[in-house]
């Protein structure tokens, strides 16, 4: 996802093929200023190298801004190559209670995820009252509901099922749906398919969830643009 925000570019989540996605929609990925990570797992982070190496000439031009938590970028594992971190002329770590503030961009993570093998945030981006909110993965838990401030401009929800799987750590549209009835963003976009969700077709599941409740809900797909 490549948000253009206050006058910068930030790319959310590289995942496998990334850096082909962005030439194919007439990206530069020099025009990159930061990236940001959700969490560890490869299907959010799988292209962060190549990304970095297109974007910064092979770290001869480094890149703002690098978020992401603790073990995406140090510990036994991490994601992100010791290489790759020289390509950022700072990193900071995802954490709760913790407000980066990168050029006007206030980033700030909401709420820590239910989501296996990796610490994962919800980040809420702000600047000059405009509010972008991305939900990654993990499992619905309550506290989900009060987590997230009211009439935000965007939600984008990593929504796999279209009704709840135990055995996942992953929200459904179900979930979905009993968040913003109650913290009723401006719209909502749902990303992040299962094969499941796309039997039951995306978008029909986004316009019966908006007729339900009255707000706007449409269903991501490959190249979509939303201007706000």
């Amino acid at each position: 996802m490549w948000l253009h925000f206050a006058g910068k570019n930030i790319l959310i989540d590289p995942g496998p093929g990334s850096l082909i996605r962005i030439f194919e929609r007439g990206l530069e990925p020099r025009d990159l200023n930061a990236i940001v990570l959700s969490h560890r797992h490869l299907d959010h982070v799988a292209d962060i190298a190549s990304v970095v190496e297109s974007a910064t000439d092979s770290n001869k031009n480094k890149l703002d801004l690098l978020l992401a938590p603790i073990d995406a970028v140090d510990g036994d594992d991490p994601v992100v190559l010791k290489y790759t971190k020289k390509g950022f002329k700072k990193i900071e770590i995802t954490e709760l209670g913790k407000t980066i503030e990168y050029e006007n961009i206030n980033i700030k993570p909401l709420i820590k995820h239910i989501h296996h093998g990796a610490d994962t945030y919800s980040l809420q981006f702000e600047y000059n009252n405009k509010v972008f909110i991305y939900v990654a993965c993990g499992r619905f838990y309550e506290d989900m509901l009060h987590a997230y401030p009211q009439n935000s401009d965007i939600m984008v929800f990593n929504t796999t099922f279209v009704k709840p799987n135990l055995n996942y750590y992953h929200l459904s549209a179900e979930d979905v749906e009993r968040i913003i009835e109650k913290v009723k963003p401006k719209l909502t976009i749902l990303t992040h398919f299962s094969v499941q969700m796309l039997r039951y077709t995306p978008s029909k599941v986004a316009k019966e969830m908006s007729d339900r409740i009255g707000l706007k809900v449409m269903a991501a797909y490959d190249g979509l643009k939303v201007d706000f």
